[in-house]
């Protein structure tokens, strides 16, 4: 079987620069039967490198933790490919990887379109942006978000830190997406109270089809209205637990590269929206724990951070802040 070339081609920057991978590593690329082929392609791409890798196939899940085998392989390699359909970037199995020093790149419901389109990036330029956000945020006490079509609503960041998501994955213990590109933390969880209008994308929903109003009381989604959209996330959520319901993050996308596909790995890192998660949060500085992660990407936001200003309908307006 021979993997997709210009994949391959991709894989290779991303285990040598991106995760800068050693010849004396251990790397694991973990895949389910949604993504084997393109899990396929980094296990090729890794070889090619010289570097002993394994290949996992995973289940695909909806939601929970990996199974035994898949998490004791995480356990036990030195850089790690998360390829599968559900996100393990929120899952205890990875929390402890990481502990325990593993790097690695979570890349949930990864596709064919977004490995060929999207893996080169100008990561440069996401690094310095995202790391000036991020900087921002973590002393912030307050951020308030606003959009046109009906969002209004304030978190808490007092005493959370703010991550940058840039690409360098080369940090004992580092973690992140590929394609990368936010500034995201996790808000205070019981703090929380207005309105949120999703019009992009809803991770495991897809594309915001009719825009989806959110009302919120103390962190929490106590109501969900609009029309179809509405109806496939309230379906969603129906076997989720009840933290399901809860804040979880707060990010700004940094990628002008990024475009909205229907895809939460692409669509969270878009130039000039934000994205709201709910559901489990320990793994990045929060207190909530769940057996889900998702995030509603918003478009054209306003957002202040405290009193200021920084993003206004999008636009990114704090270049010069220091």
């Amino acid at each position: 079987m021979e993997g997709n070339k210009k994949i391959v081609e991709a894989a290779k920057k991303l285990i040598l620069d991106c995760m800068g991978t050693k010849q004396d590593e251990k790397l694991l690329i973990v895949a389910d039967e949604k993504t084997f082929e393109l899990g396929y392609a980094f296990a090729q791409a890794g070889r090619a490198c010289g570097i002993e890798t394994s290949f996992v196939e995973a289940p695909a899940q909806t939601k929970g933790e990996p199974p035994a085998p898949v998490a004791a392989a995480m356990a036990a390699a030195d850089v790690e490919f998360l390829l599968t359909s559900m996100s393990y970037s929120h899952v205890k199995a990875r929390i402890e990887a990481t502990e325990k020093g593993a790097r690695v790149a979570s890349m949930p419901m990864m596709t064919t379109e977004i490995a060929e389109g999207y893996l080169n990036a100008d990561y440069p330029f996401i690094k310095k942006v995202s790391e000036q956000l991020a900087d921002m945020l973590t002393k912030a006490k307050t951020v308030r978000v606003v959009t046109e079509k009906g969002t209004d609503i304030t978190f808490s960041a007092e005493g959370r830190v703010c991550h940058a998501d840039t690409g360098d994955l080369t940090e004992k213990g580092a973690l992140g997406n590929l394609p990368a590109g936010e500034a995201y933390f996790a808000p205070v969880e019981n703090i929380g109270t207005g309105k949120i209008v999703v019009d992009g994308c809803i991770a495991y929903v897809g594309l915001v089809k009719d825009d989806i109003t959110l009302t919120l009381k103390d962190g929490m989604i106590t109501d969900i209205f609009g029309g179809e959209s509405a109806k496939m996330l309230t379906e969603f959520l129906a076997d989720k637990d009840e933290n399901a319901r809860g804040i979880a993050e707060f990010g700004i996308g940094t990628n002008p590269g990024a475009k909205i596909i229907g895809h939460p790995l692409v669509d969270e890192k878009v130039w000039g929206t934000i994205h709201i998660a709910f559901g489990m949060n320990l793994s990045f500085g929060g207190t909530r724990d769940s057996n889900i992660h998702y995030d509603c990407i918003i478009n054209a936001p306003t957002v202040w951070v405290d009193d200021v200003m920084i993003l206004d309908k999008g636009n990114h307006i704090y270049e010069n802040m220091k």
